[in-house]
């Protein structure tokens, strides 16, 4: 009898991560329905004459986008983790905080400022000193560069904190330069941290829609906006988007490859890297290259938009500028942020249990194999384990490897294809007419962001659930507690400081989100994200100020709590 529960509760675990899997991945298998053979004359007009366009443009934002992430974050990572000045331990949290400020809100807080008409352009313009050209290639660049940079610093930062002293020791006792040593030692070591941060920024910089729309600068994404608003085809659409996902996977791919045959040891009995003391010049030097990129990519645009928003209220009246609509944008987004960020965590744990559940299964089938030998019994038994127990993370996870837009257009054309089944099967059989059931609704916003935002989720509990191990649940499982009582009074309790970093970190992220809530947002149904853009894009700079600083104000929150729970961690370790 146990033998039969064993085996029905493995084909049980398969069947249910096999449906998880197939929901969740689904937008992204839909965009291979685009090449059926039919050719759309949109679909001909892009790819003579626009295609091009958008791939250069695309890789010239990844090219410069990069080298500027590479130029802001790893000196004043180096700077924070391995020198000594004054300002050091502000640096070290703060220069995170432009994470805080999605890319679009600092495109048009730096055009309204440095443009023909801004102060700064004036100013310049009637002293004759050469103009900023903002509105350019080199905008685009410098703009997802400010907003980008926390990612390679914040890897870097765990890099040069953790690298051994003795490396940094012996390369200086050889006689090498500082210089030699942290181009030809330092970074070396750093790397597969380093090049992991950025295939994170160029995964954003594929995914940004604002800067580039703002701008003018013709990327991928704007492509499949052009080509799913502009010119109404679908189609085109899901084959930009197809395009787009090519380039994602030819990016981790080659991440995968830079790394492959590489090994890093790390030596736990040696000491760290000593901290240097640096002397008052160089202070200057590093304190003011610091305070330069801070100020640039957080401390101005801040105080610009609350300026903004306190002329706002001088002009305006605090009753008039904090109407219903404000707080109806608010709620929209805290209500889409947390109804995905709930959905997520349910998700990432029935997940994580299933990959637990068929890691276990797998270890049995191999001990198994060894005592016994090989069987066909044995593997109809427990089918495809090692099959699922490496693919199920990389499934969950791919969503946050494609950008939005692609995700949004895959979600539109599996939502419009059930609507369209619907319709016609209430229709045949019961002569009844529905609109779209599921189609530009709620449900499909926070569906899309599931999809997008599930390695964020599925992360930190698969971790969390890997350091809980089998004892605990075993020693429950003796006690006489199923396997409900057993998750419900053991596991979850200890799931819960995971299970909030998830919904903190993907409650974040949807808040932010542009191009994916663009495209599938109800009608007359914005959130802070979308009516900060479209102000912005009408020109109405100053009015948009307010919900852009509301972005901030909820990330920032959620950023704060985090960093608290890491110190109240560190304190019980």
């Amino acid at each position: 009898m146990s033998k039969i529960k064993s085996i029905f509760s493995s084909y049980l675990s398969y069947f249910l991560a096999i449906f998880l899997l197939l929901v969740w991945s689904m937008p992204i298998l839909y965009l291979f329905t685009a090449f059926d053979g039919e050719s759309s004359t949109a679909w001909k007009h892009i790819s003579e004459n626009l295609l091009l366009d958008y791939t250069l443009g695309s890789l010239k934002m990844l090219f410069g986008v990069s080298l500027g992430v590479i130029l802001f974050g790893i000196p004043t990572a180096w700077l924070v983790s391995t020198t000594d000045f004054f300002g050091r331990k502000f640096f070290e949290w703060a220069l995170v905080l432009p994470l805080a400020i999605p890319a679009y809100i600092l495109a048009y807080t730096y055009s309204a400022t440095l443009s023909y008409t801004g102060g700064v352009g004036i100013f310049l313009r009637e002293n004759n000193f050469p103009s900023i050209p903002i509105m350019s290639d080199f905008g685009g660049v410098f703009i997802l560069s400010l907003a980008l940079y926390p990612y390679i610093f914040a890897v870097s930062r765990t890099a040069f904190s953790n690298q051994l002293g003795s490396v940094w020791e012996a390369s200086k006792m050889l006689g090498k330069s500082s210089f030699y040593t942290f181009f030809k030692v330092v970074l070396p070591l750093a790397r597969p941290f380093v090049f992991g941060g950025l295939l994170l920024v160029m995964m954003e910089v594929l995914n940004e829609y604002g800067t580039f729309k703002y701008y003018g600068i013709q990327t991928f994404t704007t492509g499949i906006f052009s080509a799913w608003a502009k010119f109404g085809d679908v189609k085109a659409a899901l084959r930009l988007a197809l395009c787009l996902l090519g380039m994602i996977v030819f990016l981790v791919i080659l991440e995968k490859n830079q790394r492959g045959r590489m090994a890093f040891s790390d030596d736990k009995n040696t000491t760290p890297m000593p901290r240097k003391k640096l002397n008052f010049y160089w202070q200057i030097l590093a304190f003011s290259f610091c305070a330069f990129v801070f100020c640039f990519a957080f401390g101005f645009p801040v105080l610009q938009l609350i300026f903004w928003t306190i002329k706002e209220f001088q002009d305006k009246g605090f009753n008039e500028v904090m109407n219903e609509e404000i707080y109806n944008l608010a709620s929209h987004t805290i209500i889409l942020a947390a109804s995905s960020a709930f959905v997520v965590v349910i998700v990432a744990i029935l997940l994580s249990l299933f990959q637990k559940r068929i890691n276990f299964l797998s270890t049995r089938y191999s001990s198994n194999l060894l005592k016994k030998g090989f069987n066909f019994r044995s593997i109809k038994n427990y089918p495809f384990s090692l099959f699922f127990q490496k693919s199920i993370s990389k499934i969950a996870t791919m969503g946050y490897a494609v950008p939005g837009a692609v995700i949004a257009v895959g979600v539109l054309g599996v939502f419009l294809w059930i609507d369209k089944k619907l319709y016609s099967f209430l229709l045949n059989n019961f002569d009844i007419k529905i609109g779209l059931f599921v189609s530009g609704t709620v449900i499909s916003l926070i569906y899309a962001y599931s999809v997008r935002f599930l390695a964020v989720g599925f992360q930190p509990i698969e971790s969390q659930l890997i350091k809980i191990g089998n004892s605990l649940e075993s020693a429950s499982r003796m006690l006489g507690k199923n396997s409900v009582q057993t998750f419900f009074k053991i596991t979850l309790p200890l799931l819960r400081p995971a299970m909030l970093t998830a919904l903190l970190l993907v409650f974040v992220d949807v808040s932010k989100e542009l191009p994916l809530t663009l495209i599938l947002r109800p009608f007359n149904y914005d959130t802070l994200a979308t009516k900060a853009y479209e102000l912005a894009d009408q020109e109405f700079v100053a009015q948009s100020a307010l919900p852009a600083l509301l972005i901030i104000f909820i990330s920032l929150l959620p950023a704060i709590l985090l960093s608290q729970i890491n110190k109240d961690k560190n304190k019980k370790k």
